[in-house]
Order: structure tokens, then sequence, then C-alpha cells
């Protein structure tokens, strides 16, 4: 269910990225410039149409966050529901300390 920093950072044009942290924590924090940004709550509340409309390719869904735990939730409630679905490993925080 994870995807490693090195696999992420070699191959990221591959998938969607979606960060579900707050819009706050995106604009202020580091974020990656091509994610889509959906709070996890809104996006728990309305995944499909998200999701439609979002990722129209249908490409495999990598989920992050800062450290991974709420990424980690919604990559694996995708799963629950059939999707194509991982988490970053380590979150943000970590692919910004190892990848320079």
């Amino acid at each position: 269910m994870y995807i490693s920093v090195e696999d992420y950072s070699l191959n990221h044009d591959k998938y969607f990225t979606l960060d579900v942290r707050t819009e706050t924590e995106f604009k202020t924090l580091p974020h990656f410039d091509w994610a889509i940004n959906v709070h996890i709550d809104k996006f728990l509340r309305n995944y499909q149409n998200i999701l439609k409309e979002k990722n129209p390719e249908n490409k495999p869904i990598v989920t992050v966050c800062n450290a991974g735990n709420r990424s980690g939730e919604v990559a694996r409630f995708l799963e629950e529901q059939g999707y194509n679905a991982k988490t970053l490993d380590g979150g943000i925080y970590k692919y910004k300390r190892k990848i320079r």
C-alpha cells in the first residue's frame, strides 16, 4: 500500500497525486506543484465525483500529507473501494528530506 520516496520521485508523473491536507497546510507547507489538494473530509464525502473530475485518465492514485497518517487512511479507503491507491511512505516531510 506504500510507495517509496525513491520510486515516487522517479515516476510521479505516472500517478494522480492527491494531497489530503487542509488548504492552509497545502499553501504554507512544502507541497508538490503537480498535486491536487482536497481536504480529507471533503474527499471522503465526495470521492467518486472528485476522482471523476480530477483524474479523468484514471491513473493510479498516490495520496500525500505531511507524515503519511491522513493520506494512509485515504489510500486504505480507496483500496477498499477498488481503486489502485498507495500512500507516499513517510509523507512529504520524508520526501523533502531525502530528495533535494
